[in-house]
């Protein structure tokens, strides 16, 4: 397995996670007439669009976009948190990364997995599942 590096985003990175930030809250404005604010309250309007049927299961670019706004608000909610860029064999992709440690989550692809599998989603379990995993792992020592 090649090494994993973890950068700082560059200024295409950034451009990258605002296209897809803007993407998302386009896509929630078009299903639901209500946009994204960075809070705990786009979870429920997460789902609401994922619920809806608006979003085929094979639209990839968008539900990876959703993936970044749930991102942002795990960001936007839990101190000590931040994007940044990991780049290893399969490629360069955002991650939320805890203070200055290899404590990673990669929020792009932990909707898109599941919708693509078929698989049932609950957006406000999710992200209660994954801050109380990170929070364990930082309680244990992980660095």
């Amino acid at each position: 397995m090649d090494k994993q590096t973890i950068e700082a985003p560059t200024d295409d990175d950034i451009t990258s996670i605002a296209r897809a930030l803007i993407h998302a809250d386009n896509v929630c404005k078009e299903t639901l007439g209500a946009a994204l604010d960075g809070t705990r309250a786009d979870l429920a309007r997460i789902q609401q669009v994922v619920e809806s049927g608006f979003v085929a299961r094979e639209a990839t670019y968008t539900l990876q976009a959703l993936g970044m706004a749930f991102g942002k608000v795990f960001v936007n909610e839990n101190t000590g948190y931040d994007w940044w860029m990991v780049q290893d064999e399969y490629g360069r992709d955002p991650a939320i990364r805890y203070q200055q440690t290899t404590l990673l989550a990669f929020p792009r692809t932990m909707l898109s997995k599941r919708v693509e599998d078929g698989d049932p989603i609950d957006v406000s379990d999710l992200y209660d599942h994954l801050k109380e995993r990170l929070s364990t792992l930082i309680n244990d020592g992980y660095t």
